[in-house]
C-alpha cells in the first residue's frame, strides 16, 4: 500500500461516511466493461463540482490491490452486479491527482521528476524481485511490472490539465507532454493498462495536448452517454435530498440556476481574454 501505487480506501471511506451520501457505486459496472478493452482509456471533463474527484477515488478503492474493500461496498448498489466480485481490488492501481502535485511542490520544474521518484521507490517496496533503474519512467516501471508478472495497472489521474491551466513554463510542459505519451501512446505498454480514468475541467481540444490523449473517449456533459448518470446529481436524487433535509426543491433548483449562470458568464469572460 503506498500513496500512488495501490492506495487504500480512506478518501472513499470518508466520503461514505459523511452527512451526505448518494450511492454512484454503478459507475463501476461500466468501467468494468471497459477492462481491457479498445475504449478502456476515459477522460471525464466536467466544471468544478461535478464529482469527478470521488468518482475517481471510488474507483480507486475498488480497484486497488491496496486494499480490501468488501465491508465498504456490499451495502452499495455494485455490490449486486455479476462482474463485482471478480474486479473488486484485483489491479495495481496508480493514482495521481495532478493539481495537489504541481501545488505541493517547491521548485515546480522539478515537479515530474520528484513525482516519478516517489513512484519509483513505491515499485521498488511493492515489487523487491523487480530491478528498477534510477532513470526508469513511471511508463518504463509499469512495462517491467508487466514483463515480470503478467500483472496490469489501472491508471487515475485527477486534473490532468492543471499544466495547461496554471500556464507553466515550455520545458516543463514539454516534459508532462512526454509523461503522458510515455503512459498513453505507446503500444509496447498497451497491454499493461487496464482501464485508464482522467478527469479534467478543460476538454482536450488544446493542440499538443490533443495528441497525446487522442486515444481517449471523453464523457462532457452533453455528451456523457453510459456514464450520464454518475457525475453530478440527477434531479430525482436532488429530490429525495431535499425531501429528507427539507428544503424546498423549487428554491433550489432557482439557486442552482442562477449560480450556473453567473458561472457560465464568468467562463465566457475568461474564454475572451
Amino acid at each position: 500500500m503506498g500513496i500512488y501505487l495501490n492506495p487504500n480506501n480512506e478518501n472513499f471511506r470518508s466520503i461514505m461516511s459523511g452527512d451526505v451520501y448518494v450511492d454512484k457505486s454503478l459507475m463501476i459496472a461500466v468501467t468494468n466493461k471497459f477492462i481491457d478493452k479498445g475504449n478502456k482509456y476515459i477522460c471525464m471533463s466536467r466544471p468544478r463540482r461535478f464529482g469527478k474527484t470521488i468518482a475517481g477515488n471510488m474507483l480507486s478503492a475498488y480497484y486497488s490491490k491496496g486494499c480490501d474493500s468488501s465491508e465498504l461496498f456490499k451495502n452499495l448498489k455494485i455490490a449486486s452486479d455479476p462482474g463485482y466480485e471478480s474486479k473488486r481490488n484485483a489491479f495495481n492501481v496508480i493514482k495521481l491527482d495532478m493539481n495537489s502535485e504541481y501545488q505541493n511542490v517547491t521548485d515546480k520544474s522539478r515537479m515530474l521528476m520528484v513525482l516519478t521518484s516517489d513512484i519509483r521507490k513505491e515499485m521498488r517496496e511493492e515489487f523487491p524481485g523487480i530491478v528498477f533503474e534510477n532513470d526508469d519512467t513511471v511508463a518504463r516501471c509499469i512495462q517491467k511490472v508487466y514483463a515480470a508478472t503478467g500483472e496490469t495497472f489501472v491508471i487515475i489521474m485527477d486534473e490532468y490539465d492543471v499544466l495547461v491551466r496554471e500556464q507553466v513554463d515550455q520545458k516543463l510542459f514539454d516534459e508532462y507532454l512526454g509523461f503522458l505519451n510515455g503512459l498513453f501512446k505507446s503500444d509496447t505498454l498497451r497491454p499493461a493498462i487496464s482501464l485508464a480514468y482522467l478527469t479534467g475541467i478543460l476538454p482536450i481540444v488544446r493542440d499538443k495536448v490533443q495528441s497525446k490523449l487522442n486515444n481517449f473517449k471523453e464523457y462532457t456533459i452533453l455528451n456523457s452517454k453510459q456514464l450520464a448518470g454518475f457525475i453530478g446529481f440527477k434531479e430525482e436524487e436532488v429530490r429525495g435530498l431535499c425531501k429528507e433535509y427539507g428544503v424546498d426543491f423549487e428554491e433550489c433548483r432557482q439557486w442552482y440556476d442562477e449560480k450556473a449562470k453567473t458561472h457560465s458568464c464568468k467562463i465566457e469572460l475568461f474564454d475572451k481574454n
